[in-house]
C-alpha cells in the first residue's frame, strides 16, 4: 500500500509526497485511514510562511522544513499491531498525525482517542486544539471568581477561554482586533473587548477596568504569539497576578523586568503544550493523556462549544492551494476542515 500526505518542502512551498505502508505494523502501531483533518492557521501557517520562531534559532525545537504539516486527524482504524490493546479495527479515532490519506500511529507514544458517536468528525479535531489550551489552565488554575483576560480569539484562545469558565473564572474577557472573532467569544460566554493598538492603550485599559469593576485581571493569557503583547500583559495584570504565555512567541521581547515583574510580584508562566509531561507540581498530576481523556468527556457532554470555529471546508485534494490563501488573508481563516472521504 502507498499513502499520500502533504509536505512543506520550503518556505511557502507545499507539495504532495508518497510513502510506503508496510504489510506488517510494529506491535504498538495502528494504521488509520483518514476521513477528516483540521488545518489550524497557527503553527502550520507560521512554518509555511517562515515566521515561526524556530527559524531564527541555531537549533530549532523540531524539524521545520522539510516537514509534514498537521496534527489533528479523524479516521478509521484499518489495521492494528499485536500489542495495541483496546483499539480495534473499525474504531473511529482522533490521532495526532499529518494531513494524509493514511497515518501510522504508535499508540504508546501517541495514544488515540476512540470517538463516541456523540462527537462528529467536524468537532473531534478541536479536542486536539483544546489540549493546547488546557496547558494554561493546568499551569495557572483560577480560584473561583478570579478574573481572566485572554489576548487572541483564535481557535486556541476561544477554547481556552471556555476552559477557564469551566474552571470557575469570572469574568473571562477576550480581546481581538477582529469583530467576527469577538462575536464568537460572546457566543461562548466570553466577554468581548475590542483589541488594542498602541495609540489606543489608554482607552483599552479604561474599558477593561470598567468590565472588571475597577480591578486588574488576576490572570492574563497571551494566546497570539505577538511579542509586543507580553509587556502589555505584564502591565495589565494585577500585583501578584499570573501572566501565561500560551501562544508561541514569534520573536524576541524587550521589557522592563524590574517594573513589570519584580516589583509587582508577577508569575510569568510558560505554557507550551509539552510541559504537560514534565511532572511539574503545579500541574497536579494532570499529564497529556489525562487531559486528553477529560477533554474527550467535556466535548462528548457539549461542555465546550465549537460552532463557528470552522470557517472553510474543502476537499483534501485542494489543500496545497489553501495555504497561500491563508497566508494572504489570515484574518479570514480559523479552522480549515479537509475532507479525505471524496476522491
Amino acid at each position: 500500500m502507498v499513502g499520500k500526505r502533504l509536505v512543506f518542502t520550503g518556505v511557502r512551498k507545499v507539495e504532495w509526497e508518497f510513502f510506503d505502508i508496510p504489510e506488517e505494523l510494529k506491535a504498538e502501531e495502528i494504521l488509520v485511514r483518514a476521513q477528516h483533518s483540521l488545518i489550524s492557521p497557527g503553527t502550520e501557517l507560521a512554518i509555511y510562511t517562515g515566521s515561526h520562531m524556530g527559524f531564527s534559532l541555531p537549533i530549532p525545537p523540531f524539524p521545520l522544513i522539510p516537514s509534514n504539516p498537521g496534527y489533528a486527524m479523524v479516521g478509521e482504524v484499518v489495521r492494528t499491531g499485536l500489542k495495541v490493546g483496546k483499539v480495534q479495527i473499525g474504531d473511529r479515532v482522533l490521532v495526532e498525525a499529518p494531513h494524509g490519506t493514511f497515518a501510522i500511529v504508535n499508540v504508546e507514544k501517541n495514544p488515540p482517542i476512540i470517538l463516541p458517536e456523540t462527537i462528529p468528525n467536524d468537532v473531534a479535531p478541536f479536542i486536539r486544539m483544546a489540549k493546547i489550551g488546557i496547558t494554561a489552565l493546568r499551569s495557572a488554575p483560577p480560584q473561583l471568581g478570579e478574573s481572566v483576560l485572554v489576548f487572541g480569539m483564535g481557535i486556541v484562545g476561544l477554547l481556552c477561554g471556555q476552559l477557564y469558565r469551566l474552571g470557575g473564572a469570572r469574568p473571562v474577557v477576550g480581546t481581538d482586533l477582529l469583530q467576527k472573532r469577538l462575536d464568537l467569544a460572546s457566543r461562548f460566554g466570553i466577554i468581548p473587548l475590542k483589541g488594542v493598538y498602541p495609540e489606543e492603550k489608554e482607552e483599552f485599559v479604561g474599558a477593561l477596568r470598567k468590565l472588571l469593576r475597577g480591578e486588574a485581571p488576576s490572570i492574563v493569557l497571551e494566546a497570539t504569539g505577538n511579542p509586543t503583547l507580553l509587556p502589555l500583559s505584564l502591565e495589565l495584570s494585577r500585583d501578584g497576578g499570573r501572566v501565561v504565555l500560551l501562544g508561541s512567541t514569534r520573536g524576541k521581547v524587550q521589557l522592563d523586568a524590574y517594573s513589570l515583574i519584580h516589583r509587582k510580584g508577577i508569575s510569568l508562566i510558560g505554557a507550551h503544550e509539552r510541559v504537560q509531561d514534565l511532572s511539574l507540581p503545579a500541574l497536579g498530576g494532570w499529564n497529556r493523556i489525562a487531559n486528553q481523556g477529560l477533554l474527550s468527556t467535556l466535548f462528548a457532554e457539549n461542555e465546550i462549544q465549537t460552532e463557528g470555529l470552522i470557517t472553510h471546508r474543502i476537499l483534501a485534494s485542494e489543500a496545497p492551494m489553501i495555504y497561500p490563501e491563508m497566508a494572504l488573508k489570515p484574518d479570514d481563516f480559523l479552522g480549515v476542515l479537509l475532507d479525505w472521504t471524496t476522491g
